[in-house]
């Protein structure tokens, strides 16, 4: 089986990362167009600051993986961070989540969040061995 390489790992982390940022913009739309009053009174839906947080993140998401497409040294900057600080704000979901649907939104969010990451930081096979030696 064939290691896999930086640039298909960055292109890999892009492609995640655009799909979670669509995906997290689309559903943010919705709540902030109900308001923070009226998201603040409704029992079963998260803090207003958490979705405009999460709206916000998915636009740096977005953003970032443009870049890490391209793979520019910003754009992996922009990627990590976004989906740093996004799955910190998602992990209080995963203990104090109100509905199974944003429950598992939380798991999902830090778990793609950690994978996004990881393959941004990837190294390739040959390189690393070529480092060892030295």
């Amino acid at each position: 089986m064939k290691p896999l390489s930086r640039s298909t790992a960055l292109k890999i982390a892009a492609l995640l990362s655009f799909l979670i940022g669509v995906y997290t913009f689309i559903e943010a739309i919705p709540y902030l167009a109900r308001g923070a009053s009226d998201i603040d009174a409704a029992a079963s839906t998260p803090p207003y600051f958490v979705i405009v947080s999460g709206f916000t993140f998915a636009i740096m998401r977005m953003v970032g993986a443009y870049g890490t497409w391209k793979e520019q040294r910003w754009g992996i900057v922009v990627t990590i961070l976004a989906n740093a600080i996004d799955s910190v704000l998602a992990l209080p979901g995963i203990f104090f989540a109100q509905t199974m649907e944003f429950w598992l939104g939380s798991i999902v969010g830090v778990a793609f969040g950690v994978v996004i990451i990881a393959l941004c930081l990837w190294r390739d096979p040959k390189s690393m061995a070529v480092d060892a030696d030295s």
